[in-house]
């Protein structure tokens, strides 16, 4: 289903279902961090991290790689 026709959907809607839409809606926008929040792993933890995952799991890698 396209926005376009999720619209049409929403403004056929009673006035209080179309209340809960715009709840939700402010509810799920309102709840996502903005980008400059996002924190990023430097180089050297990510490699620790990756080294330890495929130290632990490699029968794991190895029996998904046959």
């Amino acid at each position: 289903m396209s926005a376009i026709e999720v619209i049409k959907e929403v403004r056929e809607l009673p006035l209080k279902e179309q209340e809960q839409v715009l709840d939700f809606l402010q509810k799920t926008l309102h709840s996502h961090k903005p980008v400059s929040d996002v924190k990023y792993a430097v180089d050297a933890d990510f490699e620790k991290a990756a080294d330890k995952v495929f130290r632990e799991n490699d029968n794991l890698f190895r029996r998904l790689a046959q």
